[in-house]
C-alpha cells in the first residue's frame, strides 16, 4: 500500500506542481433526481515500475479498487451572495490487495464529502457561452483518510485527484464516434446493457527532467446516477537527463486503472454524518 500511495503522490506532484490548481469535474456529470441515490464502481489498479537494468525486468503490482459516489443531503446554502439549492455528494474509495482476506492498510480508505451548487452541474465540459467548465465549485467540504479524524478542506473546487480517482480535467476532452454506443453492465446497475457516449482526453506536464501524461476515457450515460458509467486511465511518467533532448525521455512508471459501475441504489447514508 505504501508503494501505491507514494506512486499517486509522486504523479500528482508532477501533474499539478506547476499550476497549483486541481480540477475534477469529470466524476459528476449530473445529479440524480432522488437524494439517497448512489453508484458503486469496481475495477483494478495496476502500477508498473520500469527497471531496464534488472535481469528480471519491470516490477508490477496490482490492487483492487472500489469507488462509491452518493447523494447524501439537500440544503439551501449561501453561494455567490445568494441562498442556493445545493447537494451533499460523498465519495468513498478503497484500494486493497487482490487477496480478499486482506484489509486495506493505513490510508487505503478515503472519504471526501462536498456541498455542490446544483445549478453548476451542467453535464458538459463547455457551457452555453463556449467557456470550458474546468471545475465544480464547492460551498464547503470534508475529508477523512483511513483512521484519521475528519478534517475540513480548504479548497473551493472539487478536488478528488489523486486519492479518490485518477481522472483529472482534460481540456481536449472529445467524444470518440468510433467507440461502441452500448456498455454491458451487471443487472444491478440498470437492468443490463446501457446506451453510452465515450469521451477521451489527455493532459501533459513537462519540464527539463520529467514528463507526465494522464490519458483518460469516460463512458457517460443518463442511466447511471451522476452520469459516469465507466472510466479508464493510464498515467505515464518519463524521465531524462537535464541536458538530454525530449527524444531521450524514457518511461519510469506506468499506472493503469479500469473501473466500471457494478451496482446502484437509492438508500445512501453519509458515512461522515458529523461533518454536516
Amino acid at each position: 500500500m505504501r508503494r501505491l500511495t507514494a506512486g499517486l503522490l509522486l504523479f500528482a506532484s508532477c501533474l499539478f506542481g506547476a499550476s497549483g490548481t486541481v480540477h475534477a469535474q469529470v466524476l459528476i456529470w449530473s445529479l440524480p433526481k432522488d437524494d439517497g441515490a448512489w453508484v458503486r464502481f469496481e475495477g483494478t489498479y495496476k502500477q508498473t515500475q520500469s527497471r531496464p537494468e534488472s535481469n528480471t525486468g519491470d516490477e508490477t503490482f496490482e490492487w483492487r479498487t472500489e469507488l462509491m459516489i452518493s447523494s447524501v443531503g439537500r440544503v439551501n446554502a449561501p453561494f455567490e451572495g445568494t441562498e442556493t439549492p445545493c447537494r451533499w455528494v460523498e465519495f468513498k474509495t478503497v484500494t486493497k490487495a487482490n487477496d480478499l482476506e486482506k484489509q486495506p492498510g493505513p490510508g487505503g480508505v478515503y472519504w471526501y464529502k462536498v456541498l455542490i451548487p446544483e445549478s453548476r452541474v451542467i453535464g458538459k465540459s463547455v457551457d452555453g457561452e463556449g467557456i470550458p467548465v474546468t471545475f465544480l465549485p464547492i460551498v464547503k467540504g470534508y475529508r477523512k483518510v483511513g483512521a484519521r479524524d475528519v478534517e475540513t478542506v480548504s479548497e473551493r473546487a472539487l478536488a478528488v485527484y489523486p486519492t479518490i480517482a485518477p481522472v483529472t480535467h482534460y481540456s481536449n476532452l472529445k467524444e470518440d464516434p468510433e467507440e461502441a454506443k452500448e456498455l454491458p453492465l451487471p443487472p444491478m446497475v440498470a437492468g443490463g446493457p446501457i446506451a453510452v457516449k465515450v469521451f477521451k482526453g489527455s493532459r501533459v506536464f513537462q519540464d527539463n527532467l520529467s514528463r507526465s501524461t494522464n490519458a483518460g476515457a469516460l463512458w457517460l450515460s443518463d442511466a447511471v446516477p451522476f452520469g459516469l458509467a465507466k472510466f479508464q486511465v493510464t498515467q505515464t511518467r518519463e524521465v531524462k537527463g537535464l541536458t538530454a533532448s525530449v527524444d531521450e525521455f524514457r518511461r519510469k512508471s506506468l499506472v493503469e486503472v479500469i473501473v466500471s459501475a457494478v451496482a446502484t441504489g437509492k438508500d445512501a447514508k453519509s458515512e461522515l454524518p458529523e461533518s454536516n
